[in-house]
């Protein structure tokens, strides 16, 4: 059975029977009423347990010490004379974390049962099985701890009694104690857009493309240019090794000479031809 996102299930009450008596809670800073104390842990994403009480000698007092957190090992005895008036263990909704169970550790109670699954599948890996049999605690949010045995089977549900003397326990292969979570703070892990992603990576990669060959045309430019540059320089040392030695005084011996030969008198005739 799941419930909503966002509303506090009671897993176990100590006004059905649930002695409560958890180690690892911690204590609120100031008195608070049932209800209160109550509301704390429901509100906090972290806390599974809550527990509300009060000495010997005050406990039929309105307000009393309130003790929040985790729980764990909730049917220990308690050697002082706090009393455990009310409390509950409680479920958030969605998996927030696991705890990997210690191999060789079984645990029972009216709070397990049974899934569904195989023992054991035809290789005898067991994986599939093991995976099944966490599914089914994941998907039941009164789920707080799941198990599986290569003899017994799966086993899901709520459990204080765990211990290394069951026989189940020598055949236990996988198991997790989840902790559950609801609201803002808790992280769930989104659907990959791998349409996104590699509409991403295509546009990188022609970026990439138009940058090389953009870099590929300036330097074939650059080349051709220096070649030009190189070409030039060879023609021009060879139009100066072709000049005479002097060339200054080339030019001003050409410069020195006349336009035209003056014409000698008596050679030409009137008409400007030459006598004979």
């Amino acid at each position: 059975m799941s419930i909503p996102c966002g509303r506090c299930q009671v897993i176990q009450d100590v006004a059905n029977g649930w002695e409560g008596l958890c180690l690892g809670l911690q204590l609120q800073s100031t008195q608070f009423t049932q209800e209160e104390c109550r509301g704390i842990c429901c509100d906090d994403a972290d806390c599974e347990v809550w527990q509300w009480g009060n000495t010997r000698e005050n406990s039929g007092a309105r307000l009393g010490q309130c003790y929040t957190g985790r729980g764990l090992e909730c049917q220990s005895e308690r050697f002082d004379d706090f009393l455990v008036l009310a409390g509950q263990r409680i479920s958030h909704g969605t998996v927030s974390e696991t705890i990997r169970l210690e191999k060789g550790r079984w645990c029972r109670g009216i709070g397990m049962k049974q899934a569904d699954v195989r023992a054991k599948n035809a290789i005898g890996t067991y994986k599939t099985e093991v995976l099944q049999c966490r599914d089914a605690c994941y998907a039941d949010s009164a789920c707080s701890i799941w198990e599986h045995s290569t003899q017994d089977g799966c086993w899901y549900g709520y459990s204080d009694e765990c211990s290394r003397s069951f026989p189940e326990a020598a055949t236990m292969v996988a198991g997790e104690r989840v902790a559950r979570a609801c609201g803002p703070g808790v992280q769930t892990e989104e659907a990959t857009d791998y349409i996104k992603v590699f509409g991403i990576i295509g546009f990188v990669a022609f970026l990439l493309f138009c940058f090389g060959v953009l870099a590929v045309g300036c330097a074939a430019l650059t080349g051709s240019a220096d070649s030009y540059k190189k070409s030039l320089s060879r023609g021009q040392t060879e139009d100066l090794e072709r000049l005479p030695e002097h060339p200054t005084r080339a030019v001003i011996d050409a410069k020195s000479m006349p336009k035209s030969m003056p014409r000698q008198a008596g050679v030409y005739g009137h008409y400007g031809h030459r006598r004979p």
